[in-house]
């Protein structure tokens, strides 16, 4: 008899799904962050690549020049989150070329909000990405 190895499979969520899928942790954290950069008026955010060895991944925030550690992630969750912000501002995966977009954020208090994004990727394959925030949308 013939075995068939299987491999692991990513499943989109079906459409009854969804409100459980803007539920998930790493939505809500997402989600979370670029409410409260806005709230604080940053104007940048940047999701830095770990160092090689390190079990830590910065977030560091940016008023004008002026910026500092704003999140620390386990280097583990890094490429997690960078999906999610990926996925948010429509940039493919499938095209690595693809390094700019725009996430449309919605709040409660305001229409939309455009946020750019852009992406570089090292020499080691890990990715920054970077999002310009518009600085006092409030």
């Amino acid at each position: 008899m013939r075995q068939h190895r299987r491999t692991p499979r990513f499943l989109l969520p079906q459409l009854t799904e969804l409100r459980f899928v803007h539920r998930s942790p790493v939505v809500m954290l997402c989600n979370g962050l670029l409410a409260d950069a806005l709230s604080r008026g940053f104007e940048r955010l940047e999701v830095l690549a770990p160092r090689r060895g390190s079990p830590i991944a910065e977030i560091r925030a940016y008023q004008g020049e002026v910026g500092g550690q704003y999140f620390e992630l386990p280097a583990s969750m890094h490429q997690i989150v960078v999906r999610r912000f990926k996925a948010m501002a429509r940039m493919r995966r499938s095209r690595p070329e693809d390094t700019q977009g725009t996430i449309r954020f919605q709040t409660a208090r305001t229409k939309p909000i455009d946020i750019r994004v852009t992406s570089n990727t090292r020499e080691d394959g890990q990715t920054t990405v970077i999002m310009n925030l518009p600085g006092a949308y409030l």
